[in-house]
């Protein structure tokens, strides 16, 4: 349905979602999201909040947020290193999910600038208020 009904013949399409074992089969069964397409990628807002849940610390958190928000490798790096500074274990956490699918800096602008998923949750709520609307003939 994904390639049927979103992609279709579209490229540069990108996926935001959390890292759901199913997504994740998903993405990787469909053909049409080989890197050229389409890219997968993972909301920024559900990383940290995994992150936090891992290590309960709210300054490691916006640490984490800090670092998939940097538009630079080097302030990228920066912040992880902090991060290593504060929590060895959670600087190996961080770089063992893929750096491209969650960071600015290493992404190569194939999220346009959008790191969550609060843009469909956004347009989900005005259209979840229109589908109790009457229907109307046209």
């Amino acid at each position: 349905m994904l390639a049927t009904h979103v992609v279709r013949d579209i490229e540069g399409v990108c996926l935001i979602s959390d890292r759901h074992k199913g997504i994740l089969k998903v993405v990787d069964y469909v053909p049409v999201f080989c890197e050229l397409r389409g890219v997968h990628r993972y909301c920024l807002r559900h990383v940290a909040s995994n992150f936090n849940a891992q290590f309960k610390n709210v300054r490691l958190k916006d640490m984490c947020y800090m670092s998939g928000k940097a538009l630079t490798v080097r302030i990228f790096e920066l912040v992880m290193r902090e991060i290593e500074g504060l929590n060895r274990e959670a600087h190996e956490y961080l770089r063992e999910i893929d750096v491209s699918k969650w960071t600015f800096s290493h992404d190569g602008g194939h999220c346009y600038g959008v790191m969550t998923t609060n843009i469909s949750k956004a347009i989900n709520s005005v259209l979840k208020g229109a589908r109790r609307l009457p229907k109307m003939p046209f």
